[in-house]
C-alpha cells in the first residue's frame, strides 16, 4: 500500500513510517522540515505545513495514496497566550478536517487519525463533563468528530493514552514533566489516579492493524499496561539507580490546591492552559484512567503486558 504519514519527524510519526516501511509499505513522510526517517532510509520525504496548506495542496499530496495517517498537532503540554480554545481549534481541530476532507476527495480509502484517550472517557463517563471543563478535551472531541465527518468512510482515531519509549535523538516528553523531578527530589510524590499506558511501536502497530483491514474503522483506545501513578513514579526511581527513595502518593485535595495556584500564575501572566489547572487533580491526575488491556488490546493486534522496561528505557533517553 502506498501510505502518507504526516508528522512523519515526531516521535510516534517516525515510529509509524520506520513500521509500515518494515513492513512492505511505500511511505512518504510529510513535514515541516521535510527530513527523512532515520530508521526507515527506504521512506521517501517531503515538506509540508499542514496548517498553512490549502485544501488544493493537501489534495495533490495525498493523491494516489491508500491510506493518510495524521499524527500532527500540539499536546495538553502547551502553555498559550489568550484563548487556549481558540489555540487547540486553530491547531488541532481545523487542520484535521482540511486533512480529512483532502483525503476523501483524493480517493483516500483509509484515513488514521492519532487522537487522544480523553474522548474515550468523554464517550464512556459523559457524566464527567471533561470536554467543558477542559479546552484539549473539547478540541480532541471536536477533532475526531470533525475528522468522520469530513474524512472517507474509513476514518479511524486511535485513542492514545501514555506513551512510553524511546527514539535517538528525541528528548522524551516525560523528562520535565516525570523523569526530573523524581530525580531531584528527596522523597517521589504521586498522584493518586492511575492511567493507560502503550508504547510508541504499539501506536505503530495499531496504525498498521488499522490500514491493513485487520481492525475495522471507528474509535478505538489503545492500551497495553495500566500505572497507578505510585507504580510509575517507582518504576521511574528504580531507572534512577534511587530503589530506596520513598514514594508518598499526594492526596487529591492537597494537589488540587497547589494545581489552582498554577492556574493563578498562569492568568497573571495572560496565559492559559488546555487542561485547566483548577480542575486537574479532580478531574485527571486523582482519577482512575485505566483502560483494561485485556479488553482493548487483542482488537488493534497488541499484547498486554507489563511496560516496566520501556520505562527503564524511556528514563535513560532523558539523561
Amino acid at each position: 500500500m502506498r501510505v502518507i504519514v504526516l508528522g512523519s519527524t515526531g516521535f510516534l510519526g517516525r515510529t509509524v513510517v520506520a513500521d509500515l516501511v518494515r513492513h512492505g509499505h511505500a511511505v512518504t513522510g510529510l513535514s515541516r522540515r521535510g527530513m527523512p526517517c532515520p530508521e526507515a532510509p527506504a521512506a521517501s520525504a517531503g515538506v509540508l505545513d499542514v496548517v498553512a496548506a490549502s485544501a488544493p495542496t493537501l489534495e495533490t499530496a495525498f493523491a494516489g495514496a491508500d491510506a493518510v495517517v495524521h499524527c500532527l498537532g500540539p499536546d495538553d503540554r502547551e502553555r498559550v497566550r489568550g484563548s487556549a480554545t481558540e489555540y487547540f481549534q486553530r491547531l488541532l481541530v481545523d487542520p484535521t478536517q482540511r486533512v480529512a476532507g483532502a483525503a476523501r476527495r483524493s480517493g483516500v480509502a483509509s484515513l488514521v487519525i492519532l487522537g487522544s484517550y480523553f474522548t474515550a472517557y468523554h464517550r464512556l463517563h459523559p457524566d464527567w463533563d471533561l470536554a467543558a471543563r477542559h479546552p484539549y478535551i473539547q478540541a480532541r472531541v471536536d477533532q475526531a468528530r470533525r475528522g468522520r465527518e469530513a474524512g472517507p468512510e474509513a476514518t479511524t482515531v486511535l485513542e492514545i493514552p501514555f506513551v512510553f519509549g524511546a527514539l535517538p535523538g528525541i528528548v522524551p516528553m516525560w523528562k520535565s514533566y516525570l523523569v526530573a523531578p523524581t530525580r531531584r527530589s528527596p522523597v517521589a510524590v504521586a498522584p493518586a489516579g492511575a492511567s493507560a499506558a502503550v508504547t510508541n511501536t504499539d501506536v505503530a502497530d495499531a496504525v498498521r492493524a488499522v490500514i491493513e483491514g485487520r481492525c475495522p474503522p471507528g474509535a478505538h483506545p489503545l492500551s497495553t499496561d495500566v500505572y497507578r501513578y505510585d507504580r510509575l513514579v517507582r518504576a521511574i526511581s528504580d531507572a534512577l539507580g534511587t530503589p530506596r527513595k520513598p514514594v508518598v502518593t499526594v492526596p487529591t485535595a492537597l494537589l488540587g490546591a497547589g494545581l489552582r495556584v498554577e492556574g493563578w500564575r498562569l492568568a497573571l501572566t495572560g496565559r492559559a492552559s488546555g487542561l485547566t489547572p483548577g480542575r486537574l487533580a479532580t478531574d485527571i491526575l486523582g482519577r482512575d484512567l485505566g483502560l483494561d488491556p485485556a479488553a482493548y488490546a487483542p482488537p488493534l493486534g497488541l499484547t498486554p503486558r507489563s511496560l516496566d522496561d520501556v520505562v527503564r528505557a524511556t528514563v535513560a533517553a532523558c539523561r
